[in-house]
C-alpha cells in the first residue's frame, strides 16, 4: 500500500506529540512544516527520529544553491526533506548532493496556487510548469515531486524516475485553501508503495481520529 503521512497541521509540539503517539502504530510518516519546525524543531524532530519515528520536514527551502547547501548542514537526517523547484536545477541539485542521507523531493506548485496566478507570473500554466519543475528535478537526481493528486497520472507516465508525494488529499469534499485538493479515491490507482498520501485535518481533527485513520486505509486497500 501507498505510504501514509499525517501533517501535524500545529505549530504546538505538545499537540503534535498528543498526535503522533496515538497514530504512530498505523501511519509511516509524520510531516512537520515550517511553523511546527520554527523554534525548538531541530530539537524534538531529532528525538523524534531517535524514537524511531520517520519524519518528513517540509520546508520547501528556495535560496541561492549555496545557501540552501549551507542550511542543509543543520537539518536532521529526516526520512524526507522538501526544497522548492522555483530555486531551480541548481539549487535542486546542489541539495541532492549535499544530503545524500536524505530523500529529496522538490515541491512544484503549492495547492493554493492557481491557473490565473501561474499564467500571470510564469507565462505558462499550471500543467506546464508543474512540467518544468519535474524535468528539472529528474535531471538534478531528486527522489521525489511534491505535486497536486490531479497531476499524479501525467507525471508518473512522463517522470517515472521521480516518487510522488501527493499533498492536500481529500476524504471528504470541504472548503479551504486548497484550489487542487485531490480525491484519496481518485487518486490512488496512479501511486505504488513507495510514494506517499499526506493527510491531514480530516484525521486530526476528527472525533475519533484513530478509527477514521482506520477505515481509510482499509478503503484504500
Amino acid at each position: 500500500m501507498t505510504r501514509i503521512c499525517i501533517a501535524l497541521n500545529t505549530k504546538s509540539w505538545d499537540e503534535a506529540r498528543k498526535i503522533i503517539n496515538l497514530l504512530k502504530g498505523e501511519v509511516d510518516l509524520f510531516k512537520v512544516g515550517l511553523p511546527l519546525y520554527l523554534g525548538k524543531g531541530k530539537e524534538e524532530v531529532s528525538a523524534l527520529i531517535r524514537d524511531g519515528i520517520k519524519v518528513f520536514l517540509d520546508l520547501k527551502l528556495n535560496d541561492i544553491p549555496s545557501v540552501v547547501s549551507l542550511s542543509l548542514e543543520e537539518i536532521p537526517k529526516v526520512e524526507i526533506l522538501t526544497v522548492h523547484g522555483i530555486g531551480g536545477y541548481e539549487m535542486v541539485k546542489w541539495a541532492v548532493k549535499k544530503r545524500e542521507d536524505i530523500k529529496i523531493a522538490v515541491v512544484s506548485l503549492m495547492t493554493s496556487i492557481s491557473e490565473d496566478w501561474a499564467l500571470g507570473v510564469f507565462k505558462r500554466g499550471v500543467k506546464g510548469l508543474i512540467s518544468n519543475i519535474a524535468r528539472i528535478s529528474s535531471e538534478a537526481g531528486a527522489w521525489g515531486l511534491v505535486v497536486p493528486g490531479n497531476f499524479a497520472r501525467f507525471v508518473r507516465k512522463n517522470f517515472k524516475s521521480l516518487k510522488l508525494v501527493i499533498p492536500g488529499v481529500r476524504i471528504e469534499r470541504s472548503k479551504d485553501d486548497h484550489i487542487f485538493a485531490t480525491d484519496i479515491f481518485e487518486v490512488k490507482r496512479w501511486l505504488d508503495k513507495d510514494d506517499v498520501l499526506v493527510l491531514g485535518r480530516e484525521i486530526t481533527e476528527s472525533p475519533d481520529p484513530l478509527g477514521k485513520l482506520r477505515r481509510v486505509k482499509e478503503e484504500i486497500g
